[in-house]
Formats: structure tokens, sequence, C-alpha cells
């Protein structure tokens, strides 16, 4: 693995069916942001998942965690940041920190980590070509 570090932040505010009856963002979502926050990673790197599943794979989860630091409310704008060190060979793992936009307090950190997936040989593959391009263009783009 490289010392690279590609981070990519995603705005969002929390809305009212996302609270529970503790007014806090129910637990549950916080993977639905990471989620969230990993698409727009791979849109702005120039690979929609849309354009990952044309190509042949699938991106399935194999671990995800989260560590909650403080909470997050209705109406809040937090940050989600999606950070990918290194160049990835087989799994593919993206570290997350979700931050409240008006204060900067940390709200939570986790990971997810992926598998690129043959769909059709239901086989796990290396890290393809499609991807390793998309992310070396990406960051040439961010060094230029």
């Amino acid at each position: 693995m490289s010392d690279r570090v590609l981070a990519t932040s995603s705005e969002y505010r929390v809305r009212y069916s996302e609270v529970d009856q503790m007014k806090f963002m129910y637990y549950g979502r916080y993977l639905e942001y990471f989620e969230m926050a990993r698409t727009d990673m791979l849109r702005r790197m120039g690979l929609p998942y849309t354009e990952v599943e044309k190509n042949g794979f699938f991106l399935p989860v194999l671990e995800a965690h989260v560590t909650y630091k403080s909470p997050a409310f209705y109406d809040d704008v937090i940050i989600v940041t999606s950070m990918m060190t290194g160049t990835p060979a087989v799994r593919l793992r993206i570290d997350y920190e979700v931050t409240n936009k008006a204060t900067g307090k940390l709200i939570a950190t986790g990971y997810t980590e992926h598998a690129f997936l043959n769909p059709e040989t239901q086989t796990v593959t290396r890290v393809p070509k499609i991807f390793l391009d998309a992310l070396n263009a990406y960051e040439q783009s961010l060094n230029n």
C-alpha cells in the first residue's frame, strides 16, 4: 500500500424521520450516511456505482463499524468525510468521520470494508482496472 490518502466530504441535513424518541439521530442511520458518502466519493472519482456494475462487478459490504462520539439532532447539518488510504488490492476499506458543520464537533467515526465480486461466478476478485484507473485519474486531477 502506498501512502495515498483520498478524502471527500459530503454535506447532509438530518431529517425529522431520522431521529428517535430522545431526539438523537437514530444509530442505524449512520451506516446509511456512510453509504451516501461512499457513493458520492465514487461519483467524484468518475466511477459512479452504476458503472461499477455495468463493468461486471459488485461491491458488497463485508464489514461495517461505527463509533458514536456525540449525538446529531434533527435539522443539524452534518459533514461526512470518506477516506481511502493506500491502493486497494483485494479489499477496499473506506473510513468515515461525521462532524457537525456548525460546531465542528466530532459525532461519529467508522469504516466499511468491501470486496469486488464477480456476480456471474460469485467469486471475489482483485480490484478491477476500471477502479484503479478512476482512482489514479482522480488523484491526478487533484494534484493539477
